[in-house]
């Protein structure tokens, strides 16, 4: 698949194929997959020969969100992992000469510790299921904040 997502049919795939590769649902790994996808979106995916780079400064279920938008992976060294407790994605597409910056919102994070305190509180899979679905289809603006760098 490559982003953006343009279709209903291609997200409900997509977000299918995040939870195969995670193994379950969780805020974390849907909201690194919008920050993968909004930077694809405008860096392109990692593909042969487009020396595709990416920095993910947290170490959280993001990453698989993120590799599974962005293709990059730490066993093929262009996806690199800073436990640093900061939920910024730094991409750069060599080829095209571009670097951007996409950092979670504050109102995505809510949504994560909305998430968090219904399952503490013993909430039903369907009141935690409406939390993913709303990250899944939120507007990119309201979940991540880009920056084109020089």
């Amino acid at each position: 698949m490559t982003a953006p997502i343009t279709t209903p049919s291609e997200a409900e795939e997509f977000f299918a194929f995040l939870e195969r590769l995670h193994g379950h649902r969780c805020p974390m790994s849907i909201m690194g997959a919008r920050l993968g996808l909004a930077a694809a979106s405008r860096v392109g995916r990692h593909r042969k020969g487009n020396d595709l780079k990416a920095l993910y400064r947290h170490a959280t279920c993001a990453i698989d969100g993120i590799m599974a938008a962005l293709g990059t992976t730490p066993g093929n060294s262009n996806l690199e992992i800073r436990p640093e407790g900061l939920h910024v994605l730094e991409v750069e597409n060599q080829a095209k000469n571009i670097f951007l910056r996409a950092t979670l919102t504050e109102e995505a994070l809510a949504f994560g510790k909305k998430y968090g305190e219904i399952k503490r509180a013993g909430g039903s899979r369907e009141e935690r299921e409406k939390v993913l679905e709303a990250l899944e289809v939120m507007d990119e603006e309201k979940i991540v904040a880009l920056e084109i760098l020089p």
